[in-house]
């Protein structure tokens, strides 16, 4: 990956608190966003870095990101996860929504992969790596 400049990343949800993202039957689901997007934000610092971007916590370059919403949705034979995140310039000059979707017959699995393709959606993103330049 082509960066030049140093790059850094801030979770941009700044409450730790629970939201209801789906409900089937009596049982109800909750996650917390801010717990999603330091997950989001630690595979990108990681997949970045593997491909030579220099990241810092005090960047030339600062992007905010953050999960915007989570949803559960069960099928026949698969649990089916769809996960928005935001990523933007700390500036504001720029700024995109990545969504995730994935299913899987195994929950965990759904979900994981729905956070995974945030990341594969973010990092395929021409317009996101002209930012970093």
């Amino acid at each position: 990956m082509d960066a030049k400049k140093v790059v850094s990343f801030i979770n941009g949800v700044t409450e730790s608190r629970l939201t209801l993202i789906a409900t089937q039957g009596t049982d109800k689901y909750f996650a917390d966003y801010k717990q999603w997007t330091s997950s989001i934000v630690s595979q990108l610092e990681s997949e970045l870095r593997n491909r030579g971007v220099q990241i810092k916590p005090e960047g030339e370059v600062g992007f905010k990101v953050g999960v915007e919403s989570v949803g559960l949705f069960w099928g026949a034979f698969a649990t089916r996860c769809i996960v928005r995140a935001r990523v933007e310039k700390t500036d504001g000059t720029w700024s995109r929504t990545y969504e995730g979707n994935n299913a899987s017959n195994h929950f965990n699995r759904a979900i994981d992969g729905a956070v995974y393709k945030v990341v594969v959606a973010i990092m395929g993103d021409q317009d996101f790596k002209n930012t970093m330049r």
